[in-house]
């Protein structure tokens, strides 16, 4: 993909140190864009300076879950830019297991994260674009917040949330010129699930070695959805095995809910 519309807008990247928002940070900074980087891993993020586009992103360590550090953070970019166009809410984590042995722990982390670290991006990204008049905020879901994944319950109820979320907000936000899209990429080639939290003796990276379904790389997945958004898709679906899965299902729930998870998650 060779696009040049990103060139001279202003982007945030939650979950920039590893994976699509790595990837993410790196095309857009390749497409011409200012990008500031965050990530709770400030030595990982560092990393990114070094790439070849480099100069174009800013560094700037965060924990998604501080509500006060993200509306920090978007207010130094209006501050240092003027404007702040596109905001990725990509940082996520993976809690795999039996739901019967969820912890208290295990769920606010995860819905601390995955849900609330979506919502702070998106209120202060959106508060920011209300007063523009436009912007774009993409958030990234799951195949698991469109379809059933077995021992991962508390991983798809946030990312159905964050479908919920996005598709109420898009309708919503037209009104002010402000785009809304929701990522829902199949099994992307990160270390999330290697760094999965797990319960009792699950072990969600060897269960996702079983599923057979062919991984995408990160920037493969990054370019997947800077195509949904310069198309402003509601729904930014990759790569096409996915897509079929996700219509089948919504077809025939019933027939296609073994289907899904006959690879043993």
């Amino acid at each position: 993909m060779k696009v040049v519309t990103f060139a001279g807008n202003t982007a945030i990247v939650t979950g920039a140190a590893s994976g699509i928002g790595r990837a993410l940070a790196m095309m857009l900074a390749e497409y011409g864009a200012t990008v500031y980087a965050t990530d709770r891993d400030a030595e990982r993020l560092a990393e990114l300076t070094g790439t070849e586009h480099g100069s174009r992103i800013r560094l700037m360590p965060l924990d998604v879950t501080d509500r006060d550090a993200v509306g920090a953070v978007v207010d130094r970019v209006v501050a240092e830019s003027g404007t702040l166009d596109l905001m990725f809410n990509n940082a996520g984590i993976v809690v795999g297991g039996d739901f019967a042995d969820m912890t208290p722990d295990a769920w606010q982390r995860i819905v601390d994260i995955n849900f609330w670290g979506v919502v702070h991006g998106t209120e202060a990204a959106y508060a920011q674009m209300r007063k523009q008049g436009r912007g774009h905020i993409i958030n990234t879901s799951s195949s698991a917040g469109v379809m059933p994944v077995v021992r991962s319950a508390a991983y798809a109820a946030t990312k159905h949330a964050v479908v919920g979320l996005s598709t109420s907000l898009r309708a919503e936000a037209a009104d002010h010129g402000i785009n809304v899209s929701v990522a829902v990429p199949g099994l992307v080639d990160t270390n999330i699930f290697s760094a999965a939290t797990n319960l009792a003796a699950y072990d969600y990276g060897a269960a996702v070695k079983r599923v057979p379904m062919k991984k995408v790389a990160p920037r493969q997945a990054a370019e997947a959805m800077l195509r949904g958004v310069i198309r402003n898709d509601e729904f930014i679906v990759f790569p096409l095995l996915n897509r079929l899965v996700i219509k089948l299902y919504r077809a025939m729930p019933a027939v296609m809910r073994p289907v899904i998870n006959r690879a043993g998650m």
